[in-house]
């Protein structure tokens, strides 16, 4: 009924002047363009170097300024096409980002998501991705990137359906776009506007994964085009599980109707996402200890973290309690993501001087996140503690064809197992704005004024039940724990009912965020000039209730070797209330000078908002009322700051072409913010409040060279990272952020004959540190994916993808378990999969 009351709310407003926006908005609404390629308007800002069919390909639709070109806008800006990504293939969302100077994904996770996704030296304190924002079409997927057991890369999968992705660093970011002050990565669809479609079938050589491709679009009649495509995949990937824990499809499409005398369109949209897919927290290896220094990875005995899984026949179910005493069984899923979202966007210029845009989106999304955790522990540490009121005195095999036997290995796997149910993560999304434009000062004037709605549920119910396994990476079997009296201690592993991380995650939450934000922007083109400013006025509310753990009933529980008395938390006790809102300010200012028609400068100026949305509760920050205590107020916003400036060139090469952008960059950040997970971790990187202040300067450089038929792209970053000052542990201040490199890169060298196409991507970064302490740096890595590609006859093309090509053990991320020696350990963390192999064919008609 809302989603009605709001599309009918949309359509009203838009009655008397009608459809906007081609190919996608920027974040929000305004960064939809003035005049778009996809509408077949007039070329934009045509030079010398860019012939008119090209023009429409480079227009920037994401977080920038309505109608400008890359090589025009005043932003760090990178466009990456469907053939460039897919012929790397990449595992995860976070791999599709790597190639995008500036992001820093911190880990790779898995197919199934919950990244960390990093930018410009700004740490990701508490998981997911807090500054920065995942979009398709112009959208936000949710309106915060780090929900617990809800960060965006869940929601979206990259496939055939996307025409290109677009991001945006820093700058426009601030003010085009809500919770996104870092960057704006935007998955940008195909409408049909050119004939034509692809089938294809990918199939695991040195892996177990099948999967199937396909989309078309074209006309109906002159003014009407659709787009219609998706995937379907079954198997276990790159986590070499013996069942399928990676398997689903996603479907999309869209129909557009054009306007007579080329005056904008009108587009409906439609997506389905319903898949099971892994999710890696940690995988362990042996790491040479040199003073701070961690590097020369090996696999343990029974874990090789290139391949080893927590995933496994034998914990394919768990019993979770229910909040009212219910025993019942959990199908291990990894992260199940269950999306429906339609959507409809008007583009419409009822004057050569006035555009009117309108984007909107109501998704229905839940899902469940069920899966085993990972934390390495010697088996010593078991063995003579007390679990349950008792003294452990042995650790037996709980199933399998050992089930029984006294469990002998050096290390166990004690992290949780987890079941929470995402009941509700849906959303409604509208971005309205008018651009109007008028000659003046030799040039033109632009003014764009909109208003961005979003309302963000986060409905959640949360099982995470301590267990203990054996440390295998292919069918761990889970260990029951027996006294030294012989009393079963455990049962299927678990020592307990949603009690592993305490009282503040056995809980219940139904909560929904509120973003009314209205922008202006003001912008100047001529005389090789272009200067913009623009303003955002965020106004966020939250309202709901949240429960967190009280001592639950003594459970008796039975698996194959006998039963036992577990205890329990459950959701319970003084409810928490949330009632609040909170209004706050971002601004950005540019300009850009073109020296002639192929180089330019630019620099900008901006500081951007950032609201603490779900990770606020259960952590002190709330009256009874549900208004904000003096620690809420402080806590609720963070503010980034980034000052930035630019050169951009391209031109002639020999028989070639070149372009080139080099961005220098400063950010600062005040952050105050919540983090649970830490209470069980060792001291003293254990406290959960955590305030920082950061640096980071940097440069970003992107090139290409095309010449006949070889390509080669470069994507560099630096940066120099560093807390400024720490009231949570003020001995840090100085050192460098956890998991920040120091030079990430990405290089693509590829040759082309049309017949034949050979290809490679060079991945890497220098070492990370451990975490903020500074306590070790981490051993950076490079990684070599690559690609052949063969045509034998005409639509057809065979290809055989490989990842990892040298199968490198590595990690793009700090953490470490514990010393085994002075020169020796066990390091964990999500590790970069080992080689794999994928062959493919593909047919275009």
């Amino acid at each position: 009924m809302k989603a009605t009351l709001y599309m009918c709310a949309s359509a009203s407003a838009l009655a008397t002047a009608m459809p906007l926006y081609a190919q996608t908005a920027g974040v929000d609404l305004a960064a939809a363009p003035v005049e778009t390629a996809a509408t077949g308007n007039a070329p934009v800002e045509q030079t010398a170097e860019q012939p008119a069919a090209d023009v429409g390909k480079d227009i920037v639709v994401t977080a920038a300024s309505p109608g400008r070109t890359r090589f025009r806008s005043s932003i760090s800006v990178s466009q990456l096409s469907q053939e460039a990504v897919r012929d790397f293939t990449p595992r995860s969302e976070a791999e599709v980002l790597r190639s995008i100077p500036g992001i820093q994904p911190q880990d790779t996770a898995g197919p199934g998501g919950n990244s960390n996704i990093g930018v410009r030296g700004i740490p990701v304190s508490t998981g997911g991705s807090e500054y920065v924002a995942l979009q398709e079409d112009g959208l936000p997927v949710t309106l915060f990137g780090d929900m617990n057991f809800g960060n965006n890369d869940y929601w979206l999968r990259f496939d055939n359906n996307v025409e290109r992705v677009e991001a945006v660093r820093g700058g426009s970011a601030s003010t085009f776009a809500s919770q996104a002050p870092g960057a704006v990565i935007n998955y940008i669809s195909k409408t049909g506007d050119k004939q034509g479609g692809e089938i294809g079938v990918s199939e695991g050589l040195s892996i177990r994964e099948t999967r199937l491709d396909g989309d078309y679009g074209g006309h109906l009649s002159d003014s009407v085009h659709y787009h219609v495509g998706g995937y379907f995949r079954t198997g276990s990937g790159g986590d070499h599980v013996d069942y399928d824990i990676l398997r689903g499809y996603q479907i999309k499409a869209n129909i557009t109707k054009d306007l007579a005398g080329d005056r904008g369109f009108i587009r409906l949209s439609v997506k389905r996402l319903d898949e099971h897919a892994p999710t890696n927290t940690t995988q362990p290896s042996i790491a040479t200890i040199d003073g701070k220094n961690v590097s020369d990875f090996k696999p343990l005995p029974t874990f090789d973290a290139r391949t080893g899984s927590t995933y496994s026949i034998y914990n394919k179910q768990f019993q979770y309690l229910t909040n009212d005493g219910q025993v019942k069984n959990a199908t291990v899923e990894g992260i199940h993501p269950r999306v429906f979202t339609i959507g409809g966007q008007i583009h419409y210029k009822p004057t050569d001087w006035l555009t009117i845009d309108n984007n909107f989106r109501y998704s229905d999304i839940s899902g469940n996140f069920t899966t085993q955790f990972l934390n390495v522990a010697p088996t010593s540490s078991i063995l003579g503690s007390t679990v349950n009121g008792a003294t452990v005195g042995s650790l037996r095999y709980a199933a399998g064809p050992l089930a029984g036997q006294t469990y002998t290995g050096s290390y166990i796997n004690n992290n949780p197992n987890i079941n929470v149910f995402m009941r509700d993560m849906g959303s409604i999304a509208n971005n309205l704005s008018l651009a109007a434009k008028q000659g003046a000062l030799g040039g033109t004037v632009t003014a764009t004024a909109g208003w961005f709605h979003m309302s963000q549920n986060v409905s959640q119910e949360w099982h995470v039940n301590p267990q203990i396994s054996e440390l295998n990476g292919r069918n761990e079997v889970p260990l029951d724990l027996f006294s030294t009296t012989g009393r079963q201690l455990s049962v299927g592993g678990q020592t307990g009912f949603n009690s592993n991380w305490g009282t503040c995650c056995a809980r219940d939450v139904n909560l929904t965020y509120t973003d009314d934000a209205p922008f202006l922007n003001l912008a100047y083109s001529g005389h090789g000039l272009d200067l913009d400013g623009s303003v955002r006025f965020d106004r966020v509310s939250g309202v709901g209730t949240a429960l967190g753990g009280v001592t639950g009933p003594t459970v008796m529980v039975t698996d194959a070797l006998g039963s036992a008395a577990l205890p329990s938390l459950v959701a319970g006790g003084t409810l928490e209330r949330i009632n609040y809102l909170k209004s706050y300010t971002s601004w950005s200012l540019g300009a850009l000078y073109e020296i002639g028609a192929n180089t330019s400068i630019f620099a900008r100026a901006s500081r951007g908002g950032r609201f603490n949305g779900d990770r606020r509760v259960l952590g002190g920050n709330f009256n009874s009322d549900g208004s904000l205590n003096a620690q809420g107020d402080s806590t609720a916003i963070n503010f980034l700051e980034q000052q930035e400036i630019g050169l951009k060139q391209r031109g002639s090469l020999g028989n070639g072409s070149y372009s080139i952008e080099l961005t220098g960059f400063h950010s600062t950040l005040t952050e105050v913010n919540y983090d649970f997970t830490r209470i069980n971790n060792p001291a003293p990187n254990n406290n959960p409040n955590l305030s920082n202040a950061y640096r980071a300067y940097g440069a970003e450089f992107t090139g290409n060279i095309t010449s006949g038929r070889f390509h080669l792209t470069a994507d560099l970053t630096y940066t120099d990272a560093k807390i400024t000052s720490s009231l949570t542990d003020p001995i840090t201040a100085n050192n460098r952020p956890a998991n920040i490199p120091k030079f990430q890169y990405n290089i693509q060298p590829s040759y082309d004959t049309g017949v034949f196409a050979v290809g490679a991507s060079v991945d890497g970064q220098t070492n990370v540190p451990s975490d903020n302490f500074n306590t070790y740096l981490i051993a950076g890595a490079t990684f070599v994916n690559g690609f052949i590609k063969v045509r034998p006859v005409d639509r057809l093309e065979l290809g055989v993808n490989v990842n990892n090509l040298f199968n490198t053990l590595g990690y793009r991320t700090g953490g470490i378990g514990f010393t085994l020696t002075p020169t020796s350990g066990v390091f964990q963390n999500s590790a970069v999969y080992g080689r794999i192999v994928t062959a493919s064919a593909r047919f275009r008609f």
